[in-house]
Parts: structure tokens; C-alpha cells; sequence
């Protein structure tokens, strides 16, 4: 996996709040819809709607936005971790999985977390992703 993404010329020139708007539809043209076999469990995951309206909502950041357009690999690369079930006990929801997986973003490393929703007789669905500070101590060989 080429676990390295930036932004290029034209995203570095342009406000966060358009940066975001345009990484949404870039998903949304190529992944909504979609299927994708995740390697570690061997379950295919459901890129809906609803998954990318719940990442746009809680993405606060450049990097969060430009992390999007490697969700194919995200989705197919990334390691089960954990699961729960449904909190609110619906009928329908089984419960949630969670993924990790790593990411250079803009030269600097994340964590990425992946959260997937278990639905009743169905594939599970993208529900979304965020990332997190990967912590590089001086003397780890990382620096």
C-alpha cells in the first residue's frame, strides 16, 4: 500500500473549508457505491452516502480532508482491531468494527482508525475514519 498522500500545487492555494468540499466530492465520485474487500477480514465494505456525510461532518482538518482520497486503500489495507456491539439495540445494527491502519499525510505520520457499521443480513459499511498524531521519540530510528 502507498501509504503516502499530500496535497498538491492547486490544494496547497486553497481555504480549508473548499479543500474539504472538494476531497467530499472526489469521494463521492469515486467511491459512494462502491465495494471494497478488506484483506484482514476478507468482508466486503459498502462506501454509502451516510458514511461520507458522517466523515464530512466530523472532518476538521486539512489533513482529514485530503485522507479521503485514499479511502480505497484505507478500506482494503487496514487491520480489524476491535469490535462492539450496537449500543442502542437496534434491530437492524449488529454493531461496529474498528480498523487501524498507518498513513503518511503532508510528510507527516497518522494513525488512521476505521470505524465500520455490522448490519443484519447485509455487508458491512463504511461509517468513518479519523486520524491521529503518530508520536516519533527521538531515538525510535523514525526521527
Amino acid at each position: 500500500m502507498d501509504s503516502n498522500i499530500a496535497e498538491n500545487e492547486h490544494e496547497k492555494n486553497i481555504a480549508d473549508r473548499e479543500l474539504k468540499k472538494e476531497c467530499f466530492q472526489y469521494a463521492r465520485d469515486n467511491f459512494q457505491g462502491k465495494y471494497f474487500t478488506n484483506a484482514d477480514t476478507g468482508r466486503d465494505i459498502l462506501v454509502s452516502r451516510d458514511g461520507l456525510d458522517k466523515w464530512y461532518n466530523s472532518t476538521k482538518s486539512r489533513e482529514q480532508s485530503i485522507s479521503i482520497k485514499r479511502l480505497d486503500l484505507i478500506l482494503e489495507n487496514s487491520k480489524q482491531t476491535d469490535t462492539e456491539t450496537d449500543r442502542k439495540n437496534r434491530h437492524t445494527v449488529d454493531g461496529y468494527s474498528y480498523f487501524t491502519s498507518n498513513m503518511d499525510i503532508n510528510g507527516k505520520p497518522y494513525k488512521i482508525t476505521l470505524l465500520t457499521r455490522e448490519t443484519h443480513g447485509k455487508n458491512s459499511k463504511y461509517y468513518y475514519h479519523f486520524l491521529e498524531d503518530i508520536k516519533i521519540e527521538p531515538d525510535s530510528g523514525l526521527a
